[in-house]
């Protein structure tokens, strides 16, 4: 502890004035913030600071050594306490334990700077605001002595540089397992800031008029965990950023996987360099691609069959077969598809619409929106006897009805299970869900940074905090929803954060606050220890 920061503080007995060394220090078992305190002399009659031997003999008696601190008598005794929010960092802390973050970030930038990173990152999840803000949320929150104001956050942002990132990137990478299912899609982030070179013009998609850098994701099936992330220009399309992921992954040894990509992806060029470095894909065939629709025609009266049906768990089906070819790339399965329910659904909704388009073009109140539709599925005659009457263009309806939408294509070279490879793609949803997580409750959506070092650090520490969102989300989806009131992570974190933890000086005891019943119902599921009517609970969960 010699060497660790301190302050100097001043505490008022009854009669003297004892001077103490005041240690502040992350405590790694714990999850918070918490001090150690050591006498090192008194003010004599004349205010005077008086040190004992043993400090002086440290040579540390200095005058103005450290910032003090004056802490007044309550009563006869000296009762000086600090109140700490504890009820999320036990959620996080949890987190961080199960999925292992910790470890890794400490191996990277060293053990001060993880905690600084898991801290921002806790109040990201937790508050979705500017970094720039959270010192006062992390003084509550039990991490003041991390002393991250709004200057020491930009330092640390700064210090994230792109060659640590990458080191911690590359052990991070070594979860994924051979053969492992890996989710990919990109999307943009609008920025305001002026400096950053990645800033660039192009496929917003978001529908904003700014200037864009573009995010790339990858995510595991099997722990839905975001497992790699780069940053890349905002001009950069789908197509043309496969070859740059493809190497990054190889130099930090990033084991075999198979790549889930979307129709965006797909190219036969994309494909061939799939093959070159052999990694496995799952790619959705564009319904432009021609020899698409003849496959879905050649098997689209033998679709529909029990063998072919596969349960989705949410009480719908799909029907899937599998059809082996062979191309220029070489063997591979086109999983083919179809979604009865989806089906029905457009019918009826298209129906619905024609009958309004019916009406209104009866009625001569038409909509400029609709002139397309009203064109090709209705014919409408006037006469002086009959006055207007609207016909329906039943061989464009009928063609309509018997269209190949939702029917798709699955194209892949290692998967040759439709159901497999059906739900492996369809957990991209979930890759969708942690960008809407990033963007939009962990102050990305509009980025104001501006320098690229700060943007650099600020996209890392999202990075870890989608981590973390990730591995609670997953936590708590493995509760059954009525066990846990249909309670999500989030609400999860907004119900125990008013859980407390009150520190005495001296050898007085913490004091809990008395947990309300939403909290003991949330740290019961959770496995979490506390103490309610005199009792610890979850001791030995």
């Amino acid at each position: 502890m010699d060497n660790a920061k301190y302050r100097v503080i001043r505490v008022k007995g009854k009669k003297t004035t004892y001077l103490y060394e005041d240690f502040s220090y992350w405590d790694k078992e714990k999850g918070y913030s918490t001090h150690k305190r050591r006498c090192i002399g008194k003010l004599d009659e004349n205010g005077n600071e008086v040190y004992n031997k043993r400090y002086l003999s440290r040579g540390k008696a200095e005058a103005g050594a450290a910032d003090t601190a004056v802490i007044e008598p309550s009563g006869r005794k000296t009762t000086v306490s600090e109140t700490v929010m504890v009820g999320q960092g036990m959620l996080f802390g949890q987190a961080e334990s199960r999925c292992g973050i910790r470890r890794h970030l400490e191996a990277a930038f060293g053990r001060e700077t993880a905690d600084s990173v898991l801290a921002l990152a806790r109040y990201a999840v937790s508050r979705g605001k500017s970094l720039s803000r959270a010192g006062d949320w992390l003084e509550s929150h039990g991490m003041g002595g991390l002393g991250l104001s709004s200057q020491r956050v930009s330092e640390v942002l700064a210090s994230l540089t792109p060659d640590k990132v990458n080191a911690f990137l590359g052990t991070w990478l070594k979860r994924c397992g051979k053969g492992e299912s890996c989710l990919f899609d990109i999307t943009s982030i609008s920025t305001y800031g002026s400096n950053n070179t990645l800033a660039e013009w192009g496929y917003n998609r978001d529908r904003e008029s700014l200037e864009q850098v573009n995010l790339a994701l990858m995510t595991s099936a099997e722990s839905g965990l975001p497992l790699w992330y780069t940053v890349l220009p905002g001009s950069m399309s789908d197509r043309t950023v496969m070859e740059y992921v493809l190497g990054m992954l190889g130099k930090l040894g990033m084991p075999d996987f198979v790549f889930y990509g979307d129709r965006g992806f797909y190219s036969e060029a994309n494909i061939a360099m799939l093959k070159k470095n052999k990694v496995g894909y799952v790619i959705p065939v564009p319904s432009s691609v021609g020899w698409q629709k003849d496959m879905i025609a050649e098997n689209r009266d033998k679709l529909v069959s029990p063998s072919n049906l596969i349960e989705c768990g949410d009480g719908n089906v799909i029907y899937g077969v599998s059809v082996a070819r062979r191309d220029g790339s070489g063997r591979h399965w086109c999983h083919i598809y179809f979604d009865p329910a989806r089906k029905d659904k457009l019918v009826a909704d298209f129906m619905l619409s024609l009958r309004k388009r019916r009406d209104e073009l009866a009625e001569g109140k038409t909509v400029e929106k609709y002139a397309d539709l009203y064109k090709k599925y209705f014919t409408v005659k006037e006469s002086k006897r009959k006055g207007r009457t609207v016909e329906y263009n039943d061989e464009a309806v009928r063609a309509y009805v018997n269209s190949d939408s939702c029917y798709w294509v699955l194209r892949s070279d290692r998967v040759k299970e439709p159901r497999k490879a059906l739900f492996n793609y369809r957990t991209r949803n979930d890759v969708e869900l942690n960008f809407d997580d990033l963007k939009n409750t962990t102050d990305l959506r509009r980025m104001r940074n501006h320098n690229d070092r700060t943007v650099a650090g600020k996209i890392f520490v999202m990075f870890v905090a989608l981590v973390l969102k990730c591995q609670l989300r997953k936590d708590v989806g493995k509760i059954p929803l009525k066990e846990r009131k249909y309670w999500s992570e989030q609400e999860f974190l907004d119900k125990v954060d008013s859980y407390s933890r009150v520190h005495f000086s001296g050898r007085y005891k913490d004091v809990h606050s008395t947990p309300t019943a939403a909290q003991r119902l949330i740290f019961d599921l959770m496995g979490l220890p506390y103490k309610f009517q005199g009792k610890m609970h979850n001791v030995n969960a």
